[in-house]
């Protein structure tokens, strides 16, 4: 489906790339030496809330107990900040480097490019199992490298890019071993791999999908034995089972604790009128600008024209690739609300997206046409300028984004740290993602989304500014300027003990709680 084989005829530098060995060097070395300048940066710009929550509850696996069944909050009030949460795999390995190497805001995305770089590598092989053609798989890592979503996530803490990777290897290792018909590693690394991919990210399981209409179409025609039956029943039963355990396992812990920093839940659109408007931006710009790039969405333009054009659903792989698709489909109208704003939700959609571009890269190569080869080397020259243009002024240039500069400085960030102690728990906020302050800060206890917030009254009358301070409560960290000024937070008689910026701390006595204006 992905090629032609006898009359591709690609451009003679890309085969001679591709062949000689140097085609991995160039793009890892690229890709590499384009983020270079951004692995000290602390958590920055769109999305920052998730990248410091992931990186809270690394850093408290590596300070407080490694126990990866047991992730740890920061927003956590006065428990111990156990709380349910996908399955932390990519913060437990980053933990386990903060223990080696200690806690540095460049070991995250070290990770995470390595992850990323093993990602390419799974794209590579499903994409020559597919075709057999090695260019064609060169072309499919290369547009995957410079998705420009996953360009700018591929460095940030992000379990998603941890769960594409390992679905895409699973992917690829299931079909290496239904072909083979029976080498147990692929058997064992695919289920390990889709299993990995279920737990850290529900969604990924979609690519379960083709691998089930490729079952069906032999079951129904009669070419699998029992046996091999079996063996497909036990990798469905464990690659779906242990995820769907562990995020039932997920939902106890968060029952249990009463913390909410992650959400486990179906997010549809509220109105049909949401629904199109989500719809309407998530086809016109996430996906030519964000999730492809303008020049690989020119090459799945291409790739649908070519699979009208040549009858591509006679293919034995139509069916399969169709069925991951309207698996994807599914998942991104269950989740639209999350597509609104979150466009790294739609990862799951960019192998898909990129087969078809790929097979605009098969019909390119098979034009006789003069401009084809050309167009063609065009295309794939301007994905990486293309992703670097797209995300690096606007996200990693110029200092903070969607971050207060005391947070994002690393001096400014020592000195409000140590206006308190870090085993004492403190008030932070206003914040409404629950997270950002108390990452940067370095600091456990209750949080604040709004000044009003504190003098709120529950239903015996006290105040939540009462219960924060009864539940341990000695620190207040905040930068709102009119609530320092507020004469109800006046009446607890907090101390200045520190300003730096707009941020100010101040410290309760200890005979605030008994005071309930």
């Amino acid at each position: 489906m992905l090629a032609n084989p006898s009359s591709a005829r690609p451009p003679a530098f890309l085969l001679r790339l591709t062949e000689s060995g140097w085609f991995w060097p160039l793009l890892l070395g690229l890709n590499l030496a384009l983020h270079l300048p951004f692995f000290q940066q602390p958590p920055n710009s769109a999305h920052v809330w998730r990248q410091s929550n992931t990186m809270a509850v690394a850093r408290n696996f590596a300070e407080e107990d490694m126990n990866i069944l047991r992730p740890r909050v920061d927003r956590r009030r006065d428990t111990d900040g156990v709380t349910g949460m996908q399955f932390p795999s990519y913060e437990w390995v980053v933990a386990l480097n903060y223990r080696v190497f200690g806690v540095h805001e460049a070991i995250p995305r070290v990770v995470n490019w390595l992850i990323f770089a093993a990602g390419l590598v799974g794209f590579y092989g499903l994409v020559r199992q597919l075709s057999g053609l090695r260019w064609l798989a060169a072309v499919g890592a290369w547009g995957l490298a410079w998705s420009p979503e996953l360009f700018y996530h591929s460095i940030n803490a992000l379990p998603d890019v941890l769960a594409l990777s390992a679905s895409l290897w699973g992917l690829w290792f299931f079909l290496r071993w239904y072909g083979a018909r029976g080498r147990s590693t692929d058997f064992g690394i695919s289920l390990l791999a889709v299993a990995l991919a279920g737990a850290t990210k529900l969604q990924y399981l979609v690519v379960g999908a083709p691998m089930a209409v490729v079952v069906v179409q032999d079951l129904v025609r009669g070419r699998l034995s029992s046996r091999r039956l079996g063996w497909l029943a036990l990798f469905g039963l464990v690659a779906v089972g242990l995820p769907v355990t562990w995020y039932a396992y997920a939902l106890h812990l968060i029952d249990t604790s009463g913390l909410t920093d992650f959400g486990l839940e179906v997010r549809s659109a509220t109105s049909l009128a949401t629904a199109l408007a989500i719809l309407k931006d998530n086809l016109v710009s996430d996906t030519p600008e964000l999730l492809l790039g303008f020049a690989t969405f020119g090459l799945l333009l291409l790739g649908l024209g070519a699979v009208v054009g040549e009858r591509k659903w006679q293919h034995p792989w139509f069916g399969p690739l169709l069925g991951w698709a309207l698996a994807l489909l599914a998942y991104h109208l269950l989740e639209l609300r999350q597509m609104d704003a979150h466009q790294y939700y739609m990862l799951p959609h960019v192998p898909v997206l990129l087969l078809v571009a790929v097979v605009g890269a098969g019909w390119l190569s098979r034009q006789r046409a003069r401009w084809a080869a050309p167009l063609l080397v065009l295309l794939l020259v301007a994905q990486p300028v293309l992703a670097w243009v797209r995300i690096v002024p606007a996200r990693w240039l110029h200092g903070p984004r969607e971050l207060a500069p005391e947070l994002y400085y690393e001096a400014s960030r020592a000195q409000l740290r140590a206006a308190a102690p870090d085993s004492a728990l403190c008030l932070v906020g206003p914040d409404n993602s629950g997270c950002i302050y108390f990452y940067f800060l370095h600091k456990k206890g209750f949080g604040f989304s709004g000044r009003d917030d504190l003098f709120a009254r529950d239903s015996t009358g006290q105040t939540y500014l009462t219960t924060c301070l009864r539940g341990g409560v000695h620190y207040l960290y905040t930068d709102d300027s009119v609530l320092v000024t507020d004469p109800r937070l006046g009446a607890y008689r907090p101390q200045l003990m520190e300003q730096v910026g707009r941020f100010r701390v101040l410290r309760f006595p200890r005979d605030s709680a008994a005071r309930r204006p």
